[in-house]
């Protein structure tokens, strides 16, 4: 997955968006590496 789909996730995460929400515009990535991202985020 390309850096910016994931800093758009974390940020659309950190604005209050699900998971499915997240999914519904980036339809492109599954929810299981939406989910991945965000984990290894908050980890980090």
């Amino acid at each position: 997955m390309k850096k910016i789909l994931e800093d758009m996730i974390i940020k659309w995460h950190q604005c209050g968006y699900s998971v499915e929400e997240i999914h519904q515009g980036m339809p492109q990535v599954t929810i299981d590496q939406i989910r991945a991202t965000i984990i290894h985020r908050h980890e980090a």
